[in-house]
């Protein structure tokens, strides 16, 4: 019988996989890259078509922005946040690769 923690990850790639898929047609920044399941859940909700007032894209963000905000979801969520559900599945070591993989060098 499945974990918890193997459900929730399953079922954030499935819904990854099915919120990224209108954007891999059209490339950016962040969609030219392979991206792992993980990362393209990020960019589900996450990219510039989206709701860039609530939900910014991640293009330009620097790994350690993106690391620091998936840990503060998780230590401190903000009310009403889906992002701490996400980040609480994660580990910092997943957290450290999540960010590296969708992050830039330059800070913004």
């Amino acid at each position: 019988m499945p974990t918890p923690r193997l459900r929730f990850s399953a079922s954030l790639l499935v819904a990854g996989l099915i919120a990224a898929a209108p954007a891999l047609a059209t490339p950016s920044a962040i969609s030219a890259k392979r991206l792992s399941p993980l990362a393209l859940s990020c960019q589900g909700c996450h990219q510039p078509a989206v709701n860039a007032a609530s939900m910014p894209s991640l293009a330009g963000y620097s790994a350690a922005r993106i690391a620091a905000s998936l840990r503060a979801a998780r230590e401190a969520p903000e009310p009403g946040s889906i992002m701490a559900r996400f980040a609480k599945a994660l580990t910092d070591t997943e957290i450290d690769a999540l960010a590296a993989e969708l992050g830039t060098s330059a800070a913004r």
